[in-house]
């Protein structure tokens, strides 16, 4: 028993020695890396398989995983996070829908910038003249003009195709050049039957022909003949490339094609008729009105009035180029109504033109500068020929006279152009006696013009001149008529001139010093709201109502 422990303690040494030798041994023993005997594949596959097989019979029922589509709800749920976030700040994509204002004279395009509640309010300029003020003026393109072009190619509604034309201020420096290709005003006749005066108003004031369009199915109305083109021109029609121009222009500055849609205003007067071809206008132009505003509601809501306390009342004055229109606005509980409206159809900034063209005409020997020029165009349309250059007189001499593309001849038309020119003029000095001056050209009495190129060396400068004292005397009446809706309306509705809170200016002819004079001076209690320029009031507001 005794001896046990150290025969035990014995082997417990001898067995560790063992070891310790094995140890020493094994250096040499063992086969180096590069001496190692090689495994075939086949057998580390299997190895690898008996490891993993414990996990594979684990999960062998599970669904596959990976790809694309393992990450598809984890991106969609990304996606919401960042529109909801968008939302939260306001964004909601680009402008599809534009506030519109197609005027007489002018016409205007706002778009607004989507965000939370009303955007910036943008209105686009034309890179034409650098202005949001876009000339009504639609000039149809002689054959040889017309170029083939990726535009050319584009499928419309409208024939002739709106490559054919020319709109805007491109349009509006053609009047003098070519008065019987480029039409104006044509708002004024939109809508109205062939036996309307307004529309013998017209045709005594443009050299283009006006004739009565009887495919109308109601009945009919009036169009305007152009030359190359197999039909008349509808008034609506004009419109259409207005508005055709106005997306353009949109859709080129603001980097796609989204906008579709328009907010249209209307006059609060206009008639049915009136109202189903202005979005007969609209609808060729492949636009969608997505809302019908009334122009004064619409240039209320450009001011924000019917935000405004206090104010119950609103006066909107809107002068135009084509007509005069007064309405009476009732704001209540934040909604804009209008209660009535009165106004002159035959009146606007184009009197004033015509007036002083018609002074000029009477007072400087206008009438026998018309009628030599006019006599050698008559001269001239017998001896030059028109049927194998593919391009009628008024096309041949643009390109013969260079000094016409600077000065016009002394016509019928480009007095009235001369006469709006002038009357700008002296707008610039409103306290001040001031005379101011234009020129045209035309030949010299007793001259005769047997071919182009003596016609055009004839022509010679004619002065036009115009003093502040002349200009009241000849606009006279027409001031006493651009007071007199006001007078009419307050009486309709039995209201005192004290109960107007706000006046509201709109229309370019606002700008005259002496309109606004007399506006003070009929309503002098009221505030008159005139920091937003007249001309683009009504897309303003048009464009602060879209959804």
């Amino acid at each position: 028993m005794c001896n046990r422990p150290s025969s035990l303690a014995q082997d417990q040494q001898t067995s560790r020695k063992e070891d310790d030798d094995n140890l020493l041994m094994a250096p040499s023993s063992v086969p180096r890396r590069g001496k190692r005997d090689k495994v075939p594949l086949a057998e580390l596959v299997n190895r690898k398989r008996r490891k993993s097989s414990k996990a594979l019979q684990r999960h062998a029922n599970d669904a596959p995983s990976g790809g694309i589509q393992s990450l598809l709800p984890s991106l969609i749920g990304v996606a919401i996070l960042v529109c909801a976030v968008a939302a939260k700040l306001g964004f909601r994509g680009r402008a599809s829908t534009a506030g519109i204002d197609l005027g007489t004279t002018n016409s205007v395009i706002c778009v607004q910038s989507l965000a939370k509640g009303v955007g910036e309010i943008e209105c686009i300029k034309d890179p034409a003249n650098g202005s949001p003020i876009v000339p009504s003026v639609v000039s149809f393109l002689e054959p040889s003009e017309r170029k083939v072009g990726p535009s050319s190619k584009v499928r419309s509604l409208l024939d002739p195709h709106p490559s054919h034309v020319v709109v805007g201020q491109a349009a509006k420096r053609r009047i003098d050049s070519h008065p019987h290709h480029t039409l104006y005003n044509a708002k004024r006749v939109l809508g109205r039957p062939a036996s309307d005066p307004a529309i013998d108003e017209l045709r005594s004031e443009v050299e283009f022909q006006i004739t009565t369009d009887t495919q109308q199915e109601d009945h009919d109305e009036a169009a305007f003949v152009v030359p190359d083109s197999p039909v008349p021109i509808p008034p609506w029609q004009v419109g259409s490339y207005v508005v055709h121009h106005l997306i353009q222009i949109t859709k080129d500055y603001l980097g796609h094609d989204n906008v579709k849609s328009a907010v249209i205003c209307v006059p609060a007067k206009f008639g049915d008729q009136q109202k189903m071809r202005t979005y007969q206008a609209f609808r060729q132009a492949g636009i969608n009105v997505a809302r019908v505003v009334e122009e004064p509601t619409a240039a209320a809501l450009a001011y924000g009035l019917h935000r405004k306390e206090g104010v119950d009342y609103i006066l909107v004055y809107d002068f135009g180029g084509g007509t005069l229109d007064v309405s009476l606005l009732h704001v209540s509980d934040g909604f804009v109504d209008v209660m009535g409206s009165d106004g002159d159809d035959r009146l606007g900034g184009a009197d004033f033109d015509a007036a002083i063209a018609h002074f000029l005409l009477e007072h400087q020997n206008g009438k026998a500068i018309v009628g030599r020029a006019t006599d050698a165009l008559q001269e001239l349309s017998t001896s030059v020929d028109t049927t194998h250059s593919g391009s009628d007189l008024e096309e041949q001499l643009s390109s013969a006279c260079p000094s016409l593309k600077e000065t016009p001849l002394c016509t019928t038309s480009s007095y009235h152009t001369l006469g709006e020119r002038l009357k700008i003029s002296l707008s610039q000095y409103p306290n001040e006696t001031v005379q101011v001056q234009e020129s045209c050209l035309a030949p010299p009495d007793g001259s005769s013009a047997p071919s182009l190129e003596a016609f055009c060396s004839s022509l010679q400068p004619i002065e036009l001149t115009l003093t502040s004292e002349e200009y009241e005397r000849s606009v006279q009446p027409l001031l006493v008529r651009s007071v007199l809706p006001v007078e009419r309306l307050l009486k309709d509705l039995d209201l005192q001139v004290s109960d107007i809170d706000e006046v509201v200016m709109v229309g370019g002819t606002t700008r005259m010093p002496q309109i606004r004079d007399l506006v003070k001076q009929a309503l002098p209690t009221s505030q008159l709201n005139t920091h937003i320029d007249p001309d683009i009031t009504v897309a303003y507001g048009a464009a602060s109502v879209i959804d």
